[in-house]
């Protein structure tokens, strides 16, 4: 049984690991607002012995992935929005809880979306350049508008204005979209 071309298991398939990836978010937000290391032999040994399901997350990314696959079929693009959308959730709910986005966050957003522009410029060898100058761009104007928002907001206040957080976390994300 095919819906929209791709297999049902497709689905099944990215609808398990999205559970399965809602629940490993858990553990790097508990990780990461201790500034530890999130791949550790402690998510065997401690965690999986005492966590509880985190429902709520593990549906949201379930829906998300089967969304991604129905809207997108199975392409480079989904696949890049599979490593954006946990990292984003990671993002919001740590940001929500100590109203911070954790360095080691922001930085492994923008190094999977080097590497994901890399790939995206050698798969497409018609418009290759043009998305890794568009990325360039991206990033640099996404994070350069915030950057001037805050240097001239802290100026004219006299305090801190506006968080270099959203700086680095939209010139981290712009490193994942494009503009065609």
């Amino acid at each position: 049984m095919y819906i929209n071309d791709l297999h049902i298991l497709t689905y099944v398939v990215g609808g398990i690991l999205g559970l399965f990836i809602g629940q490993f978010i858990d553990w790097c937000n508990i990780r990461l607002e201790k500034y530890k290391n999130v791949f550790s032999k402690e998510f065997f040994t401690v965690y999986l012995k005492n966590a509880k399901p985190k429902y709520i997350l593990m549906i949201i990314v379930a829906i998300a992935y089967i969304s991604l696959l129905y809207f997108n079929g199975l392409t480079i693009e989904t696949i890049k929005f599979m490593f954006l959308i946990p990292m984003l959730l990671m993002a919001f709910i740590i940001d929500y809880k100590l109203q911070i986005i954790p360095n080691r966050l922001t930085l492994t957003i923008f190094e999977f979306g080097l590497i994901f522009t890399f790939a995206e410029t050698l798969l497409n060898t018609n418009a290759g350049i043009n998305i890794f100058i568009n990325n360039l761009l991206g990033m640099i104007t996404g994070g350069g508008i915030f950057l001037l928002i805050t240097l001239i907001g802290g100026l004219l206040a006299g305090k801190e204005a506006m968080g270099f957080r959203r700086c680095k976390i939209d010139g981290s994300i712009r490193a994942f979209l494009w503009m065609a």
